[in-house]
């Protein structure tokens, strides 16, 4: 298994880069490997950033392409970049996967509709989620999730919007004083400057939210543009496609205006854990 100990999203703005370049230039992937001595199916993972690209690699692979000498030094700074570790790296987690490129994001607009944002989870309410999963295993997510919500609190914490469907929220996956103590952390987080929670009441009917939960982060400026992401039972994907990325937007933005305000999601919130506790 792949680790992740280098940045992300730097992988994904040389892989989208050079392939972009590759175009320009008209090779397909079998040309411009056999050129580069390495195959199709490799030079495909590079360009989907599923790989590492040492500096003298892209530089070759810009000198066959034939970039500008100013494009092809920045290139090659991207790839001694893509070298160096994150601050906010979370050790043991696949490079490809979402706490991988969350680690970067610099915010993220989340919508739930059967689970409590990883971000948003209690220890407690983590431990309970994964209680059937072997020792290891738990202990690992547990950190994993842990790590991420630290984020939250940083120096340069991550910014959230996250839209969360009631019924996640009074779902029994653990004991009612571990769900209450989860809304009211939620109430808490939501008092920070860069948290923004809002719920999405059980009898609002049928609404966007029903056909999945999904993610749009947001990158640093230098690097890649947004991207969507969406769990699904065989995996994830990755959506970069301007349209795939408005639709999303849109869709989250529709959600946001159905939604309880923030005040009135703590004051339900809030109730919740009343009537939990009684």
């Amino acid at each position: 298994m792949a680790y992740y100990s280098v940045p992300a999203i730097r992988r994904l703005q040389l892989g989208r880069e050079l392939k972009a370049w590759r175009e320009k230039a008209g090779l397909t992937l079998e040309q411009a490997g056999g050129d580069l001595d390495i195959s199709k199916s490799t030079l495909s993972r590079l360009e989907k950033g599923q790989g590492a690209i040492h500096p003298l690699h892209a530089r070759a692979m810009a000198e066959l392409y034939r970039l500008p000498e100013d494009d092809l030094v920045r290139v090659v700074d991207i790839a001694r970049e893509a070298k160096r570790p994150n601050q906010n790296r979370i050790e043991g987690v696949s490079v490809n996967s979402y706490p991988a490129l969350e680690a970067e994001a610099v915010s993220v607009r989340n919508f739930e509709l059967a689970w409590v944002p990883g971000l948003l989870q209690t220890e407690s309410f983590t431990r309970a989620l994964y209680a059937d999963s072997g020792t290891r295993e738990r202990n690992h997510k547990l950190h994993v999730r842990m790590r991420r919500c630290e984020r939250l609190r940083a120096e340069n914490p991550l910014k959230l919007h996250a839209i969360v469907d009631e019924t996640a929220l009074v779902r029994r996956v653990a004991e009612p004083h571990v769900l209450v103590a989860q809304m009211l952390h939620i109430v808490e987080l939501s008092e920070l400057d860069n948290v923004q929670v809002q719920l999405l009441p059980a009898d609002i009917g049928v609404h966007p939210g029903l056909r999945g939960a999904f993610s749009l982060l947001r990158f640093p400026e230098d690097t890649i543009g947004d991207l969507g992401y969406v769990d699904h039972a065989a995996g994830n994907l990755q959506l970069v496609k301007p349209t795939q990325i408005s639709q999303l937007a849109r869709r989250f933005s529709t959600l946001a205006k159905l939604a309880l305000s923030e005040k009135e999601s703590c004051e339900l919130l809030l109730r919740l854990a009343d009537q939990l506790s009684a």
